[in-house]
């Protein structure tokens, strides 16, 4: 089928597996070669804007081993958080509510409520751009994903780098369990208030120790399109001992470290202006917080 072919092509059209095992699913991804589904939000927007659909899906959602929330425990505490889980059970499962505060509120962040109902967690990770990743990285978190028939443990923020390069099928979100001390912080900035795609999406969090100082510091940045990621420089500046560090020192590290784009609404500089004085004036606060 040509490029102008797909872009008239009609979603009765569209030829759909429903697998009910993850098994089967994996089999159809190397005899049928479609794309994996699940709520199609994603590819809704993406139609809707113009981008053809894919002429074939395997529909994941009858599968049950992907809606599990539970525990694990290896050289951790995990809470395993299956790719099917919906955006709006992130919101109110207790599990997750107790254990992944910071998830929770990225997750209120993310369309509106009936896209969240359809949404899945699973579908905002794996296209690499959704606005729970910054959230999800600052919590350390890991994906389970299946490909062929081995199961594999990888660092989100590895695994995002590489996922294009293999046909992957996302099992679970890995979130290690944080300690009691441990703060989060999670901006999200649209050009409206609600139900916009963001400009940009921030997310923190911390721990202090006995010296007034951090212990440790994960910050993220995402949003919009960007290539969601650790702000490993500013992270290493602000742990531990940090008595030198001001706030234009802050602000010209963000500058430096993090790289936007512009688009049709707004300039790189404005975003990158936007983060930095988000993040300086949160930054600042846990400097001088006990």
């Amino acid at each position: 089928m040509n490029a102008e072919q797909q872009s008239t092509m009609l979603k009765s059209e569209i030829f759909v597996e429903h697998p009910i095992t993850i098994e089967n699913a994996i089999k159809l991804k190397v005899l049928f070669e479609g794309e994996y589904v699940a709520g199609g939000t994603l590819h809704q927007i993406q139609w809707e804007s113009g981008v053809p659909l894919p002429s074939r899906l395997i529909n994941l959602s009858c599968i049950e081993q992907l809606k599990k929330v539970r525990y694990e425990k290896n050289d951790e505490n995990i809470l395993a958080i299956g790719a099917l889980t919906s955006i709006a059970e992130c919101i109110t499962h207790p599990e997750i509510v107790e254990h992944c505060p910071l998830l929770t509120e990225a997750c209120r962040n993310i369309a509106a409520p009936a896209v969240r109902n359809r949404a899945t967690i699973g579908g905002n990770v794996a296209s690499g751009i959704g606005d729970a990743i910054p959230a999800l990285l600052v919590l350390d978190a890991k994906v389970k994903i299946a490909l062929k028939d081995q199961i594999y443990v990888i660092d989100l923020a590895t695994w995002l780098k590489e996922k294009g390069s293999y046909p992957f099928l996302l099992l679970d979100i890995l979130i290690p369990l944080q300690a009691k001390k441990t703060k989060s912080f999670y901006r999200k900035v649209g050009r409206r208030e609600a139900f916009t795609a963001s400009l940009v999406t921030v997310s923190c969090c911390w721990s202090k120790c006995g010296h007034n100082e951090n212990s440790f510091i994960r910050i993220a940045v995402g949003g919009g399109t960007h290539f969601p990621i650790r702000l490993q420089k500013l992270e290493k500046l602000l742990t531990g001992s940090r008595s030198q560090i001001t706030r234009d020192i802050i602000y010209n590290t963000i500058l430096e470290e993090f790289h936007s784009y512009s688009d049709a609404f707004v300039t790189e500089s404005y975003r990158k202006k936007v983060t930095a004085n988000i993040l300086t004036e949160k930054l600042e606060t846990i400097l001088r917080e006990g």
